[in-house]
C-alpha cells in the first residue's frame, strides 16, 4: 500500500472515530464495530484504519471536532488519491458506524451530513 492511501485510510479512522464518539462517547461495542465494519469495506487494507483508530482510542483521545477536522486535513492533503470508490467507502464505513448501536444519533446523523458534503468537494 502506498503512503497516500494508508493515510486516506487513516483519516477514515478518524472521521469514524468522530462519528462513533459523537452520541454518547465511545462504546466496547462500536469498538467492535468498527473493526468488523472496515475489514469488510476496507478488505486487507483495513490494518491501517485499525491501528489509528486504537490508537485515538486508547492514546490521544480527541475530541469530535478535532478529530473531524484532522482527518478532513488528511482528504485533502491527499484529494488527488481519494477516488469516487474510496469517497463511496468512506461514506459506507460512516454510516455502518453511525448505525451500529442504536441507530442513528442527532448528532451522529449531522456528523455525516456534514462529511458526505466535505467529500464530494474534493
Amino acid at each position: 500500500m502506498d503512503i497516500e492511501k494508508r493515510e486516506i485510510f487513516r483519516a477514515i479512522a478518524k472521521m469514524a472515530y468522530a462519528i462513533a464518539k459523537a452520541d454518547r462517547g465511545l462504546s466496547a461495542e462500536e469498538r467492535r464495530a468498527f473493526n468488523e465494519i472496515v475489514k469488510k469495506e476496507l478488505d486487507y487494507e483495513s490494518w491501517a484504519a485499525q491501528s489509528r483508530f486504537e490508537l485515538l482510542d486508547e492514546v490521544t483521545q480527541p475530541t469530535i471536532e478535532k478529530a473531524y477536522s484532522e482527518a478532513m486535513h488528511e482528504f485533502r492533503k491527499y484529494k488527488s488519491h481519494v477516488t469516487e470508490d474510496i469517497k463511496e467507502k468512506a461514506i459506507i464505513v460512516m454510516k455502518r458506524v453511525a448505525d451500529a448501536c442504536s441507530g442513528f444519533s442527532e448528532q451522529e446523523a449531522l456528523l455525516l451530513d456534514r462529511f458526505k458534503k466535505d467529500i464530494q468537494q474534493l
